[in-house]
């Protein structure tokens, strides 16, 4: 019984070292500023975010804080604070993964006179790669809002960011 009990402290004192923080940055985009023609995305803003994340066998669970800028459709920023499940699918080598992150938004700035949105909650999907330390994230995100004048409740919104692992 003291052995097994020795072996779980030391088993649970290991993995509470091995956390991964990760420094993101990249672009983000409203999800309906895709022209079709011209089969590009028209419209771009910076996207930072910092996430901690604990592996555990093939999932990394974690949390994470990000800022997304302001982009033309939508001339709105938010800062999202999310929970994230990472499932990784070969973690050898090259680890291509899937995710998930579900949050609350901390703060919402809108620059339209009379427009004072509040965001409520953030949920995004997307598609990843790490080599090394370095990570490449596809994601697509839906952040949910109150009081926007122009009508909209959805910030839809997908982003690409590149990332280092520092630790």
């Amino acid at each position: 019984m003291k052995k097994s009990i020795i072996a779980l402290f030391l088993a649970g004192s290991t993995l509470s070292f091995a956390m991964d923080g990760y420094v993101r940055l990249g672009a983000i985009t409203n999800g309906n500023s895709y022209n079709s023609q011209e089969k590009k995305f028209e419209s771009y803003a910076p996207t930072m975010s910092f996430e901690l994340t604990q592996s555990l066998l093939l999932a990394d669970v974690g949390v994470g804080i990000a800022y997304n800028g302001k982009t033309s459709g939508s001339d709105m920023a938010t800062v999202p604070a999310y929970g994230l499940v990472k499932m990784n699918l070969f973690p050898v080598g090259v680890k291509p993964y899937i995710v998930g992150k579900l949050g609350k938004v901390l703060y919402t700035h809108d620059s339209i006179s009379g427009s004072n949105p509040d965001g409520k909650y953030f949920y995004g999907a997307g598609i990843g790669m790490e080599i090394l330390s370095l990570q490449a994230e596809a994601l697509y995100s839906i952040t949910k809002v109150d009081g926007d004048r122009r009508g909209n409740d959805d910030l839809k919104q997908v982003s690409l960011t590149l990332g280092y692992k520092f630790f």
